[in-house]
């Protein structure tokens, strides 16, 4: 089990893996763990606690499949391209849609460091298995 309390750091852990970075992430529900998931994948790349709210960027994604990797990938395609890094994600599910609200703010290598390049989430093992009352997702980083 992922899950060991409520501090936003609790709910996701690391896997081993022999070429890549996995990531087991749990929420109460699906906004929850996709909230989760997001606010895991970008503290492997730079400190969460250095970002500040201060724009925000929407998302949306009319596939009902495997709609977390592409929410995650999203959210790395706008780290790619402009440089921003999440704060804080307000996700809503309404069938096979998704939207979601991201705050945050435009990296500042005076400001933030890059622990790790990611480059992709895969599709390589990934899950979403019901525990409990908790839904876990499980999968793993291109670096």
């Amino acid at each position: 089990m992922c899950c060991h309390g409520t501090y936003q750091k609790k709910w996701f852990r690391l896997l081993d893996h022999e070429a890549d970075i996995g990531l087991e992430v749990c929420g109460r529900g699906q906004t929850e763990l996709f909230s989760h998931a997001g606010a895991a994948l970008f503290s492997l790349i730079t400190d969460p606690d250095t970002i500040e709210a201060r724009f925000t960027r929407h998302i949306t994604i009319n596939n009902g499949e495997e709609q977390l990797v592409v929410f995650l990938n999203e959210l790395l395609y706008l780290w790619d391209t402009e440089k921003f890094i999440p704060h804080t994600f307000s996700v809503r599910l309404d069938g096979e849609r998704l939207e979601a609200d991201i705050t945050g703010e435009i990296f500042d290598p005076g400001k933030h460091s890059v622990y790790k390049e990611v480059k992709a989430v895969t599709y390589h093992k990934f899950t979403i298995q019901q525990e409990g009352d908790l839904l876990k997702a499980t999968f793993f980083l291109d670096i």
